[in-house]
């Protein structure tokens, strides 16, 4: 008969404090385990229906009634004072000790042995890695069933993690932060999954071809020409049709790249202008070759782009302290948000193209996405960082500020290094 004992603390908490009771916790429980006798424990957020206050439940193992009877009489209430003190009346604990009475395992067989990390498995799952104890070759019939349930099935992660995202801005980065993971997608996952399906949407829906930039600057900066040389361009006017409109957009000049005369540029500047006469000479898609390229090497830095500007947040939030990881997971799901309202701009975008009756009604549904984005974006940081809507605008601002200007250098190096691979 084990002699091990079950110490259980159940709390019952004001919907105010839930977040900042998830975030103290493990620090407390920590401080408790220090205590001698102590051999571990588990926190469990059990499911509550709506309306009802939130439950923590706090389960340690002791070694013995002993150890208990001497937490209770020397640490118990320094520890349950340090709790009133910051959480006052709006936490409630019901407390219960368990004797355990028997360990039961199948009668017919020993545990079994886990295939994928070795550690012996007693029930239906391995209680180290979460396997189930009964993995076979799954069938054709068993792997389809299985992708569907996963895609399809309502309270799936997939769908409760978009749901979350979409709703309630910020809520689902504060779900991660308070230790809730098991229940959404990881915040990386999912940004990698929404990124590249976006990027892979934006390929696919028509769009122009033709790319032209002109940047003028002074003699200490660069002056930047792309464009259709004018003998491509009256034969493709001569073509009519498409091709007249593809001439048209793109206007006369021809493809010169020039920036300083520094002779430190030139290398650049032949092979800039040597990639533009390879995107001017493509008559049949001008400037696809390039499009492609910048839509592959995009994602890539968007992958430097955001812990830079997790980092940046990172300044802005001092007092109280925040962890770096707690940035980039709100970076993260933000971008991700970006990216499916992107994608559904594109798809508007797409079908005013296509039906030229409607195209200023259906292109002006986009105007309120657009609007949408930065009230999500504040409304996300005021959820997750628990500040006033004057300081959380102000801090808005400025890194908005510095978002668009790092965005602006990042999206440069991309422009130059694709235009630099068709060379």
């Amino acid at each position: 008969m084990p002699s091990n004992l079950i110490y259980e603390v159940e709390c019952e908490l004001d919907p105010d404090i839930v977040a900042d009771y998830d975030a103290w916790l493990p620090g407390h429980v920590q401080d408790v385990l220090a205590c001698a006798g102590f051999l571990g424990a588990t926190i469990e957020a059990p499911e509550v229906p709506p309306g009802t206050r939130q439950r923590r439940i706090i389960r340690y193992e002791l070694e013995s009634a002993a150890v208990l009877d001497h937490y209770l009489e020397n640490e118990a209430t320094r520890l349950r004072t340090e709790t009133a003190q910051r959480f006052g009346g709006r936490v409630h604990c019901e407390r219960r000790a368990l004797k355990p009475r028997h360990d039961l395992v199948p009668a017919s067989r020993a545990p079994s042995t886990c295939l994928d990390c070795g550690a012996p498995v007693a029930g239906a799952f391995c209680a180290r890695c979460g396997q189930s104890a009964g993995v076979h070759v799954l069938s054709i019939k068993e792997v389809a069933g299985d992708v569907t349930h996963s895609l399809l099935h309502m309270d799936s992660r997939v769908w409760r993690t978009l749901r979350l995202l979409l709703r309630r801005p910020g809520e689902l980065t504060r779900e991660f932060v308070a230790g809730r993971h098991q229940r959404y997608l990881p915040p990386f996952r999912l940004y990698l999954a929404i990124s590249i399906l976006f990027f892979a949407l934006n390929a696919l829906l028509p769009g122009t071809d033709i790319v032209k930039t002109s940047v003028q600057g002074s003699a200490a900066g660069p002056s930047v020409t792309i464009g259709m040389p004018e003998e491509l361009r009256r034969e493709l006017e001569a073509e009519g049709g498409a091709a007249a409109e593809v001439s048209r957009a793109a206007g006369g000049g021809d493809c010169r790249i020039d920036f300083t005369d520094s002779p430190a540029f030139d290398s650049l500047e032949r092979a800039l202008s040597h990639a533009c006469r390879q995107m001017s000479a493509d008559r049949k898609g001008f400037g696809r070759r390039f499009a492609q390229q910048f839509a592959t090497t995009a994602p890539k830095l968007m992958f430097i782009f955001l812990p830079v500007m997790a980092a940046v947040a990172l300044l802005f939030y001092w007092r109280p302290r925040r962890l770096y990881a707690e940035h980039l997971v709100l970076f993260l799901h933000n971008h991700s948000f970006t990216f499916i309202l992107l994608a559904v701009t594109d798809i508007v975008d797409a079908l005013a193209g296509i039906r030229p009756p409607y195209t200023t009604v259906i292109g002006a549904a986009n105007l309120p996405l657009y609007l949408y984005l930065p009230y999500y974006v504040f409304r996300s940081m005021r959820v997750v960082y628990g500040e006033g809507r004057l300081r959380t605008s102000l801090k808005f601002a400025a890194i908005a500020v510095l978002y668009l200007l790092l965005l602006g250098v990042t999206m440069l190096a991309g422009f130059i290094h694709s235009v630099l691979q068709l060379a």
